[in-house]
Order: C-alpha cells, then sequence, then structure tokens
C-alpha cells in the first residue's frame, strides 16, 4: 500500500527531483531509499560480525574445511 508523505529536501536534492517527469519521482525516491537502506543494513551487519570477531576465538582454515566436509556428508544420502 503506498502512503502519501511530505518531506523537507535541500535544494541540491530539490533540483535533481524537479528535473525527473512527473510520475516518476515516487519510483526514484523508493529506489534511492530502498538503497540506502540496503546498504545501512548491510553496514551494521558486518559492523556486528567485526564485534563477534573480535570476541570470539580464531579458527584454522583446515578446521572450517573439515566442518563443512562433515556437514555436507551428513546431508548426502
Amino acid at each position: 500500500m503506498a502512503r502519501r508523505v511530505n518531506i523537507m529536501l535541500d535544494d541540491d536534492s530539490w533540483r535533481v527531483i524537479e528535473k525527473l517527469p512527473r510520475g516518476t519521482r515516487s519510483r526514484a525516491v523508493n529506489a534511492a531509499i530502498r538503497e540506502w537502506s540496503g546498504a545501512v543494513r548491510r553496514r551494521d551487519a558486518s559492523a556486528r560480525m567485526d564485534a563477534l570477531r573480535a570476541r570470539l576465538p580464531a579458527v584454522e582454515t583446515d578446521r572450517i574445511v573439515r566442518w563443512i566436509r562433515e556437514a555436507r556428508e551428513k546431508r548426502l544420502p
């Protein structure tokens, strides 16, 4: 469901929006918000993973490979 909102834009943003044909402005703003929110979510997830990585002990690569192989073997019929 769509919602009508009033927002304040700075002059530079308005100049960009103003050049868009009517009917495409909302789609452009929606796309920009989706892109921005996705970037924020990825940045936040990366920060959480970095925090976990700092708290957890290091694991050797060969051990990780062994875990992956064992998990795959369990799934095979």
